[in-house]
């Protein structure tokens, strides 16, 4: 279900609205009697808080309607990455891993969770480590995408060929 976009107002259409409303309840309400001069006074002050809260309150739904955009779209982005049918890990220079999708998980034969932190060299046996070494080097010091086949041993001890392809990117994670 897509919700309607509502373009954000600018603060003088924002403004207009919260006046609009404001003189649409001042006509159900009863006025105040009191003298001349405080009645105008304390009248503008009580519009220009009125007109205020509504502005706010106006701003608030346009906030709560960002948010679960927002919401959204980062549970079908999580959605995506957790259950996209290759594995995905997030690593550093050193090959620590800073995150893995599901699938990469079930690869190693490894709980998601236990892996966080973990070195990915651990499940490349010793001959091969030199050229994942070199692999994430090239992958850390250049610009674009590179690859390279390589045999990964699973918890249990299996073997398989592994197609890894990683970039830079530049984040708060660090990953490749």
């Amino acid at each position: 279900m897509q919700k309607k976009v509502t373009p954000v107002p600018d603060a003088d259409e924002l403004r207009r609205h919260a006046e609009t409303r404001v003189a649409m309840q001042r006509k159900k309400q009863h006025p105040v009697v009191c003298g001349a001069k405080s009645a105008a006074d304390s009248g503008r002050l009580l519009h220009e808080l009125q007109v205020y809260q509504i502005e706010l309150e106006m701003q608030n739904a346009e906030l709560q309607e960002s948010r679960d955009r927002a919401e959204s779209l980062l549970e079908k982005i999580t959605d995506l990455y957790d259950f996209a049918p290759v594995g995905y890990l997030s690593l550093d220079q050193q090959g620590r891993i800073l995150d893995v999708n599901l699938t990469g998980a079930a690869l190693l034969g490894v709980e998601r969770s236990r892996l966080v932190n973990q070195t990915l060299p651990r499940f490349v046996p010793l001959a091969g480590r030199t050229a994942f070494r070199d692999f994430l080097a090239r992958v850390f010091t250049g610009p674009g995408k590179e690859s390279c086949e390589i045999k990964l041993t699973r918890e249990d001890g299996s073997p398989f060929w592994a197609s890894l392809i990683g970039s830079f990117t530049n984040s708060t994670a660090g990953g490749s």
